[in-house]
């Protein structure tokens, strides 16, 4: 059996997966053959957590988690199964043969489920207008901000890539100071500097609580098709691909 290694950015995404808590950039082999490691938020971040997977000699990385839509028809909770991740002039083609067998798999699962490019971003794309300018200029269907590292490493060092990401705000949601300010790169808030950033500015609220019903619902379709992924080892096997 080929070894694959997942990234997860955040601990919600990660528990998907596994409900032990991880520490950052330590992975952990969940099942034989599959491991698992936090990288918290961010390009470099991801770099870090796909090295210590190709010191582990996997054969395949996943980028899994939540992403945000940039094309206005994707709803919070739909799944995307990127055919290729964009990063300014570059495109990088997640390996075909095993998508067509995810896809094929995930095809038959209660998910929406939408096949299309992803946009990795090293800052957050937090307004509708930056969200609609990054569609207009890519013609993706969501943002990340790990997706690109991944791809880079796996690039360089000859392994499969797959990239699954469900989606955890819509394109017409704007993200609120409170969340971008004041909450670290595993997502979790400051709790003074949030809650007072709220009462400065309460329209906040009413967004926070629209942004946290639409980060709910992709973190429900991550869990939902996790269980079904990891019993079939993500189609990853030494008879579906080359």
């Amino acid at each position: 059996m080929r070894s694959l290694g997942i990234i997860a950015a955040l601990p919600t995404e990660a528990k998907c997966l596994y409900s032990k808590k991880l520490k950052v950039g330590r992975p952990v082999e969940i099942q034989k053959g599959l491991f698992l490691c936090l990288s918290g938020m961010g390009h470099e971040r991801a770099i870090i957590a796909a090295n210590k997977l190709l010191a582990l000699r996997v054969d395949g990385v996943i980028s899994w988690g939540v992403a945000g839509a940039i094309e206005p028809t994707i709803n919070a909770g739909d799944l995307i199964l990127a055919s290729a991740i964009i990063k300014q002039d570059s495109r990088y083609t997640t390996t075909s043969q095993w998508h067509d067998w995810v896809f094929e798999y995930l095809q038959q699962s209660s998910a929406n489920l939408i096949n299309g490019d992803i946009v990795s971003s090293k800052e957050a794309c937090a307004s509708t207008a930056d969200k609609k300018k990054l569609f207009d200029a890519t013609g993706a269907l969501a943002v990340d901000m790990e997706s690109a590292a991944i791809a880079e490493i796996a690039m360089k060092n000859n392994l499969d890539f797959l990239v699954l990401r469900a989606i955890a705000d819509n394109a017409h949601t704007h993200i609120p100071e409170a969340v971008l300010n004041h909450t670290n790169y595993l997502g979790q808030p400051a709790i003074f500097n949030f809650t007072l950033s709220c009462l400065l500015k309460t329209t906040q609220i009413r967004e926070i609580l629209i942004l946290a019903k639409a980060y709910r619902k992709g973190l429900a379709s991550l869990s939902r098709i996790a269980p079904g992924l990891k019993n079939q080892h993500f189609f990853y096997s030494d008879d579906s691909l080359p």
